[in-house]
Formats: C-alpha cells, sequence, structure tokens
C-alpha cells in the first residue's frame, strides 16, 4: 500500500512539486524563529479607495481593519478587510490574504506587501438589487512609524485590482487605495 502510495506520488507532478515546495518551507521554520520577534498587530483606520461614490462621483472612503502575524522581523503575513460605502445602496466589502516584506531600520519601518482575495459589491435599493463576487488582488507599500512597544502610526498606498468588468472593453475594475491608522501590538 505504501509503495503504491509513493509510486503515484512521483508520478503526479503537481504532488510532487506540492511536496517539494512543503519540504523546502518546513528547512526555512528554523529562521523564522532565531530573532524571536513573532508578534501580532491589528490597525484600525480610514482609507480613501478611488471608486466613485455613486452619488456624489467622489472618491469612496471607508474603514479598514488589517491584521498581521508577524513571523520575524522582516516577514509577516497580512489579511486586509475593508468597507466601502459607494451610495445609493451599493457596497464593496474587500478581503485579501496575502505576504509583507518589512525593512526595519531606525525609528521608520518601511514595508511592501501583496495578496490575493476577493470583492464582494452588494446594491439595494428601491429600484434595483443584487450582488456578485469577484477576484481581486491587492499590491502596494507603506511605512509604520512605532509610537512605543505597544502602539504605531502607519500610511499605506496600495493598488486593488477586482476581476469585475464594468465595460465591454474591460475585464479589471482597478483603484487606489490610501489608507492610515493606529497600529496596535497583541502580543510581543
Amino acid at each position: 500500500m505504501l509503495q503504491q502510495l509513493l509510486f503515484f506520488i512521483l508520478r503526479s507532478s503537481i504532488l510532487r512539486t506540492v511536496f517539494a515546495a512543503c519540504f523546502v518551507l518546513l528547512l526555512t521554520f528554523p529562521a523564522f524563529g532565531e530573532d524571536n520577534s513573532a508578534s501580532i498587530q491589528t490597525s484600525m483606520g480610514y482609507a480613501n479607495l478611488s471608486f466613485p461614490d455613486l452619488t456624489t462621483g467622489l472618491p469612496g472612503h471607508h474603514s479598514v481593519n488589517q491584521s498581521d502575524f508577524n513571523l520575524s522581523k522582516r516577514w509577516s503575513l497580512d489579511n486586509y478587510m475593508g468597507i466601502d460605502s459607494l451610495g445609493q445602496g451599493a457596497t464593496l466589502i474587500s478581503d485579501c490574504f496575502g505576504g509583507k516584506v518589512m525593512y526595519p531600520r531606525g525609528k521608520v519601518v518601511p514595508y511592501a506587501l501583496a495578496g490575493l482575495g476577493v470583492g464582494y459589491f452588494s446594491i439595494s435599493s428601491s429600484a434595483v438589487s443584487g450582488s456578485t463576487s469577484a477576484f481581486a488582488t491587492r499590491y502596494g507599500g507603506g511605512m509604520t512609524i512605532p509610537i512605543n512597544d505597544s502602539l504605531a502610526w502607519k500610511i499605506e498606498y496600495s493598488r486593488m485590482n477586482f476581476h469585475l468588468p464594468t465595460s465591454a472593453n474591460s475585464a479589471w475594475t482597478s483603484s487606489n487605495n490610501l489608507s492610515a491608522g493606529i497600529v496596535f501590538t497583541i502580543s510581543n
């Protein structure tokens, strides 16, 4: 039985790739524990997404919750969730999971991030109602300015893309996202 399973794994190129990736990832785990800086951070703040408000035509504003699981001083897992009001009963809820690489030097910690996720668009008014989900990508960068051991100030720019055609010639809808907020370090 074990011999048949090993033969199947060796013949399947997808399983070989997954097995090799897991083995390499397993070898990197000791490096994450060397600097003893794992922490959980969450930030809440305000963001300006350049999607137009359906009522005013101005960029939509929304609230953001971003959680980071810092594996080391340089590497982090990032989860971004935003709720946007687009006017006239339209709402966009976005959730992206990805990675973040930081460069901790001095008083300011610059970082770059990228992630994949989903955007959930819904509209509910007296004339029409409906909803749809779309694949989303997010990439950008920012900086964190520590205030003390448990608080920091953060400002971030990211580009958000949703696989949502808004015209006959487009397959993606993109927007700029500028967010700022307070970062709370939960565990250190």
